[in-house]
C-alpha cells in the first residue's frame, strides 16, 4: 500500500461552480448504478478495491449498512447509459473514492463531481470536507488543490 495525503477543504470559503460537461448528467445513486459505479472502481483500480474482492451482493450489503451511507451524497456521472463518473462519499464529510472514466477525462468531470459534494456538505453544515489521495498521485492533488483543498497530515506507511 502506497503512502497517504490527507487534504482538507474549508467550507467557510465560497465554492466556484464547476459545470458538468454538456453531455453528462448526475444520477440518484441506486442499487443498478452501485453496481455499475463499483465496475467502473474495478476498472480503474485493477490491482483491487482494498474489499478483499466480495461480490457485489457483499459490497452492497456492506456499503448500505455502513453508518456513514446515504444514497445522497453518492455521486453518479452518465454519459447516455454508461457511467462514466462516481463520487462516493460518506455523511461525515469524507470523500472515500472519485472515479472517472479514461475517455471523458479532462473535460472537467473531476471538479464537477467533487464540487456537487462540497456544496451537500456545506449545504449540511459541515465546516469542511475531508479526503485522502496516494502521495505520489500529482494530478489528483493539483485538482484538489485548485478546488480548495490543502494537505494536512501524511501517512508514511
Amino acid at each position: 500500500m502506497s503512502a497517504l495525503l490527507l487534504m482538507r477543504r474549508d467550507l467557510t470559503i465560497p465554492i466556484a461552480d464547476a459545470p458538468l460537461p454538456h453531455d453528462i448528467v448526475l444520477c440518484p445513486f441506486s442499487r443498478q448504478l452501485g453496481y455499475e459505479s463499483r465496475e467502473l472502481l474495478k476498472r480503474l483500480y485493477p490491482e483491487g478495491l482494498g474489499d478483499g474482492g466480495i461480490s457485489f451482493e457483499g459490497f452492497w450489503r456492506w456499503l448500505t449498512t455502513e453508518p456513514g451511507y446515504d444514497p445522497k451524497v453518492m455521486f453518479v456521472a452518465m454519459q447516455g447509459d454508461a457511467v462514466v463518473g462516481f463520487c462516493h462519499c460518506w455523511t461525515g464529510a469524507y470523500i472515500k473514492n472519485l472515479a472517472v472514466a479514461p475517455e471523458v477525462r479532462r473535460r472537467g468531470l473531476a471538479a464537477a463531481l467533487v464540487t456537487r459534494a462540497l456544496q451537500e456538505f456545506a449545504q449540511r453544515g459541515a465546516s469542511a470536507v475531508d479526503l485522502e489521495t496516494e502521495v505520489d498521485n500529482e494530478a489528483a492533488q493539483a485538482l484538489y488543490t485548485k478546488l480548495g483543498f490543502t494537505a494536512v497530515h501524511h501517512d508514511a506507511t
